[in-house]
């Protein structure tokens, strides 16, 4: 479902502090204006664009009402406080003398205009709603009221936005309709996954972050080469963590409990803000702690609800101010998922079975260790980033129907899979001041990393006590690039942008393969380098009437195939390709942003097209080992809508459709797929509506009401149609009541209402591919309560 405004405010929310230190150097009223919302933690909306001539600076602490009066002295325009989070600017052209004193809030009968949330995923700040670029936004009220707890719950309120799912921390996010296919394997992912200004991921699945005290989710749709560089074909997924606050002490906590199918869930979540020099230093952190209850039963073992799970974990942040617009911040991060089981059925078995030999647990750990430094002036903002990540996850397959292919005994066998990678990134950008008719940034990247893959497959429980097959490979990786883009404004309403980036990669494969007939090593390396660029018109046709126009491109490195037994001869026909090749993407976008009847009503409407060179993509060998292959070319045409609206103070609506047509055009000849299934793992259509209903109680309370649906078409798990289990086509349902007050609320919310049973996703095992069908139910029922209170 869409998110095209960060922030759909209205009814009470939770309270701003009465001051707020602000740090904003003098610069164009408009561009001040986006730096208080970015500081205060406030959306914004209104006429913007009519305030002229320069803001004054700001440093320190101020109430809203007063920075806002600094802020807009002599610009012709005022402000109007909707509510706690809340502002929206006004113009006045016919007063000579402008006032800067606070209008009242929107009467009864006029609904208040919807705000925005500032992002910064273009590495500046800006408003979704007024940039030329497919970005939708969620704040941190959305996700709390609309019960999103990781991206996997995004999913169904952004448009195009699809994620796997087999299982927490072990799912493939994808967008607008682009895929490499549904499994995750050695390719680069096509969806770059970052929190705050670090990538978290290089070829792993989403480490599924649980979405604790962050201050929004931003995705940007299409590749962004250009400043994100390789593994950006599809888009970019952001989290933005919310940073700690130097003056005040604060804290919240949140208690949920649920009921799934008859099995209990529960989550806990603790944050606490400390000042340690006031206005000077403080420190953040947050831990949590979820369960899943099980729903699949192993009649195979005699078990029942086998895929239970828990996630725990927490965050560190210090920030120090250092001098007037300067902030040096440093981080620590560590969560862990632990899988029982997996969580598919099998459809030869009555409703949530399956028959396997043995259990298929599944472990994902992710660390990370950030330094962060960030300056801003009259000069520009200057900001970078050394990141230190540490993600490992460990996977059991039942392999029973597999080791006959590898000469094994008879009876139960595994699988095991133990994947860890190690990355560090460094980067810094220069952004010059907004305000010239020529502006733009620039940056550096580089980063160095290391991903060391141990299997081996013998008989349960212990596979590596006496190994059928097993392989040892480490694979090494360094990217280096130079970046930037630059923006002319032709006219006031007209501006023209130019991006382009340089990139040079360096990626070493070492193997061992061993089986008991032998070894067989492998040690080779290459580089890729080359250019990214991206090309983009706006044009302001009126205000709250944007235009736009853009190409950009995306691209991959390519790698080297290694599993296989021994005797497996590579780059012959029916085997895979011992090196697959880099892939390229080019997108073309045409889109048009709205924003009507006094900012109540928000559209973003863009028509696409995409053509993708040398597909990569994670595919199976019969036996069940995995390879990467150049699929062919690709291409994808579609239509993406977005739209938020103010029916009036009490109710807002959000919506979003995606219609596209993902195809391969040209399948490579190693590709032994009969029927053309278009790209595996995305629909045709997808759409989602949410309603947000809300209505003072009297005193301090807020009675709110929230519905939420969502429809996913039809797809295929693999290329070929002819051989591949169809998914999706279904419609998500799910409903929420809360009774809000400053400091604390309590909800209670049902999910799948009438139980449908539909196929979320149709793999859950390489080994059973082609053997079995398999079907991945969506959650049955669930209830839930949750209590937050905050301080």
């Amino acid at each position: 479902m869409a998110a095209l405004t960060a922030s759909l405010v209205a009814g009470r929310a939770e309270a701003v502090p009465a001051e707020v230190r602000l740090q904003i150097s003098p610069k164009p009223v408009r561009q001040a204006l986006i730096d208080f919302a970015l500081q205060a933690d406030v959306s914004l909306g209104g006429a913007l664009d009519a305030c002229r001539g320069l803001s004054p600076g700001l440093s320190g602490k101020f109430r809203i009402d007063a920075a806002l009066s600094r802020l807009l002295a002599r610009s012709g325009c005022a402000y109007s406080l909707q509510d706690s989070r809340a502002v929206l600017i006004l113009a006045e052209p016919s007063r000579t003398a402008p006032r800067v004193t606070p209008i009242p809030a929107a009467r009864p009968d006029r609904p208040a205009a919807i705000g925005e949330i500032v992002v910064t995923a273009q590495r500046y700040p800006n408003l979704p709603g007024r940039t030329p670029y497919a970005i939708s936004a969620l704040s941190d009220n959305s996700l709390r009221r609309d019960g999103i707890l990781d991206l996997q719950g995004l999913a169904s309120e952004v448009a195009g936005m699809t994620v796997t799912n087999l299982g927490p921390g072990r799912d493939k996010i994808l967008l607008r309709g682009l895929s490499d296919g549904a499994f995750t394997g050695q390719a680069q992912s096509i969806v770059a996954l970052y929190l705050d200004d670090a990538p978290m991921t290089y070829s792993a699945p989403d480490p599924d972050l649980r979405l604790a005290d962050v201050e929004r989710v931003e995705v940007m749709r299409g590749p962004q080469g250009t400043l994100y560089g390789g593994g950006s074909i599809g888009g970019v997924v952001r989290i933005v963590t919310r940073k700690p606050n130097l003056d005040r002490f604060s804290g919240g906590l949140t208690l949920g409990l649920g009921s799934t199918d008859g099995g209990r869930d529960t989550e806990m979540e603790g944050v606490l803000n400390l000042p340690l020099v006031a206005g000077r230093v403080a420190v953040r952190g947050v831990a949590y702690r979820d369960t899943q209850s099980g729903q699949i039963d192993n009649v195979g073992l005699g078990l029942s609800d086998v895929n239970a799970s828990r996630r725990y974990g927490g965050r560190v942040a210090v920030l120090a101010n250092l001098v007037p617009g300067w902030t040096a911040m440093a981080g620590v991060i560590h969560q862990s998922i632990i899988n029982d089981d997996t969580q598919y059925a099998l459809r030869r078995l009555p409703q949530g079975q399956r028959d396997n030999a043995v259990r298929e647990p599944h472990d994902n750990d992710f660390d990370e260790t950030s330094l962060s430094l960030a300056g801003d002036g009259a000069w520009g903002r200057i900001a970078g980033s050394l990141v230190r990540i540490g993600h490992q996850y460990v996977s059991r397959y039942d392999a029973t129907a597999a080791i006959a292919r590898f000469a094994g005994p008879a009876g139960p066998a595994a699988f095991d899979e133990d994947r860890r990678v190690e990355l560090t990134v460094a980067e810094a950008t220069y952004a010059s001041p907004a305000d010239r008719p020529l502006h733009g940034l620039a940056g550096v990247f580089f980063s160095t990393g290391e991903t060391k893959l141990d299997t081996v497959l013998g008989p349960a429980p212990s596979p590596s006590s006496a190994p059928v097959y097993a392989e040892a490979r480490v694979d090494r990786i360094k990217e280096t690039a130079i970046y930037g883009e630059a923006t002319w404004d032709i006219t006031p309403k007209l501006s023209a942008t130019v991006g382009l980036r340089w990139f040079d990669f360096r990626f070493d494969t070492v193997s061992d393969v061993r089986q008991p007939a032998g070894r067989q090593a492998f040690a080779d390396g290459a580089d890729a380098s080359g250019w990214s660029p991206k090309f983009l018109l706006s044009y302001l046709a009126r205000p709250g009437a944007l235009i736009y126009a853009q190409a950009s491109e995306g691209y991959r490195p390519g790698g080297f195939n290694t599993s296989g037994q021994i005797g497996q001869t590579f780059d012959q026909a029916g085997f895979p390709r011992r090196q697959y090749q880099s892939d390229e993407l080019w997108s073309y976008e045409v889109g048009v942003k709205f924003r009507g009847f006094d900012d109540r009503l928000q559209t973003r409407i863009a028509a696409f097209h995409a053509t993708w060179q040398s597909v990569q993509s994670d595919q199976f060998l019969a036996d069940g080992l995995a390879f990467t292959t150049n699929i062919g070319d690709g291409a994808n045409s579609g239509l993406e809508v977005e739209a938020a609206w103010r029916v009036n103070n009490d109710l807002d609506l959000r919506g979003s459709a995606l219609i596209n047509d993902p195809e391969i055009t040209h399948r490579s000849p190693d590709v032994l797929a009969k029927t053309d299934a278009g790209l595996p793992g995305v629909s045709r259509a997808s759409a989602g509506i949410v309603l947000d209903y809300h209505r003072p109680l009297g005193g301090a309370y807020t009675l709110r009401l929230v519905g939420q649906s969502a429809y996913i078409g039809t797809s295929h798990l693999t290329f070929d149609a002819a051989h591949s289990n169809v998914m999706g086509d279904y419609v998500t349902l799910r409903g929420s009541i809360a009774l809000e007050a400053d400091s604390w609320s309590l909800s209670a919310s049902l999910e799948n209402p009438f139980n449908a049973t539909s196929n979320s996703f149709s793999f859950g095992s390489p080994f059973l591919i082609g053997q079995e069908q398999v079907v991945t139910p969506v959650r049955p029922r669930t209830v839930a309560v949750r209590l937050t209170g905050r301080f």
